[in-house]
């Protein structure tokens, strides 16, 4: 019963993610004449040059995927600490998250301090979840659940190690320099690097942060 719920939830917060990417990209589209690139444009860009009012429906959106997210994590039937910790780690990432959505770059000091958080929380969540399956490993009645438990031990270290690794990138800088190219009049024009390391680190976190469920998942069925 747990297990089917709990896929349920996360299955809903996944279609409502995917959706909010799919209207934001398209309402950019419209602003813009240009396609959005994950790896090269900021999450506050689907709402540039307003706050909130350019991409309300997306916006939306992705306030219902969080919550979702959240939800999963308060039906998740296991009594530890590491729960909670889950719990409270995705209700932080949400805000913080919504307010990087609406918080443009020129904001630099308080953008850092989101951003840097965002990272931080989608290392340490899939932590939690693989500290999580470690305890129900050591509680296993039979071989079944033992795997179970270490498959999601598996994916809630490959989730934090990617994240960890992007983290201690040497080329993650807020300081970001446009390329000079020469276009076909001849005119010198500023242009995007092809990656935008900052930006690609906090479209990980948020996609980190939606898959973080899969590995509690794994182990609801087991209750």
């Amino acid at each position: 019963m747990h297990g089917a719920l709990l896929l349920a939830i996360f299955a809903l917060a996944i279609f409502l993610f995917t959706l909010f990417n799919v209207v934001s990209r398209i309402f950019y589209k419209r602003r813009h004449g240009d396609k959005y690139h994950f790896y090269q444009m900021f999450p506050y860009e689907f709402n540039y040059p307003s706050v909130f009012k350019e991409n309300p429906y997306g916006n939306f959106l992705f306030a219902f995927a969080g919550i979702a997210i959240i939800v999963f994590y308060i039906l998740n039937p296991y009594s530890s600490i590491y729960r909670i910790m889950s719990l409270i780690a995705a209700i932080v990432f949400t805000m913080v998250v919504i307010c990087i959505l609406v918080m443009p770059l020129y904001y630099l000091k308080t953008h850092m301090v989101l951003s840097c958080s965002a990272m931080v929380l989608a290392m340490v969540l899939p932590l939690f979840n693989l500290f999580l399956a470690l305890e129900q490993k050591n509680l296993a009645t039979n071989q079944t659940q033992e795997v179970l438990c270490i498959i999601s031990m598996v994916i809630s270290a490959i989730l934090s190690i990617v994240m960890l690794v992007l983290i201690l990138n040497p080329r993650l800088t807020f300081k970001i320099y446009l390329n000079k190219t020469i276009d076909s009049e001849g005119n010198e024009v500023l242009k995007r690097p092809n990656i935008i390391f900052l930006a690609f680190n906090e479209w990980l976190s948020i996609f980190i942060y939606f898959l973080s469920p899969l590995s509690v998942l794994l182990i609801s069925f087991i209750k």
